[in-house]
């Protein structure tokens, strides 16, 4: 990658667009490449599946998903944060709970259920959540027991640092913050297919139980 930033870095003089002089030309021009590369290296993006156009790398939400290194616990993390941005929180009983009991329709609910739904909750943008939801619809979801340990809290704070997650509280007690969900349907439905979950089964905008 190096190699090839080298190369972009002196096409502006091989052009005769710039001098080996204009050092602050040339930094104007490789800047924002170099942004992108490192932004590339730090998700750890194989770079054999980017393609690169004139400006910077691009690569397709499909093939970062599957390059991403992410730990085995930490992809049903980002998928447990998803669910808890994309559904509201009285939906989780119903969503969450393997016996919830069935619920009672009434001539609302079957009025509203005729009409299609003209603003989803996949379509409005993620909302906050909470660390203990978050946790909540983990240990829901995933088929394998494993205790609350500090690996969790260290894959939780990596999806931060990968722009992933964001934090919307400023509190240091780990109770005390709210999450939200920076990624797609399409990009965390890329990562559910490499762990064999069904995402769209724990949505409400998809769900008919």
């Amino acid at each position: 990658m190096s190699r090839i930033n080298f190369l972009k870095y002196c096409k502006p003089i091989i052009n005769k667009e710039h001098t080996i002089h204009d050092s602050m030309a040339l930094w104007r021009n490789i800047a924002p490449i170099l942004k992108t590369s490192l932004e590339v290296l730090y998700l750890r993006v194989d770079s054999t599946n980017t393609k690169e156009p004139q400006k910077g790398l691009t690569f397709s939400k499909e093939n970062l998903a599957h390059s991403l290194e992410l730990p085995f616990y930490a992809k049903y993390l980002l998928i447990a944060a998803y669910l808890a941005s994309y559904n509201s929180v009285k939906d989780d009983k119903r969503l969450f709970m393997k016996y919830h009991g069935k619920k009672t329709k009434t001539k609302k609910d079957i009025k509203m259920k005729s009409k299609v739904s003209e603003r989803l909750n996949t379509q409005l943008g993620p909302k906050l959540f909470t660390f203990d939801r978050l946790l909540a619809i983990f240990y829901s979801i995933l088929d394998d027991k494993v205790g609350f340990n500090n690996n969790l809290l260290v894959q939780v704070s990596s999806l931060v640092e990968l722009q992933l997650l964001s934090t919307a509280s400023d509190n240091c007690v780990l109770d005390g913050q709210k999450y939200k969900c920076n990624v797609n349907f399409e990009f965390v439905q890329n990562i559910s297919r490499m762990v064999g979950f069904n995402v769209r089964k724990y949505l409400s905008d998809f769900s008919h139980v």
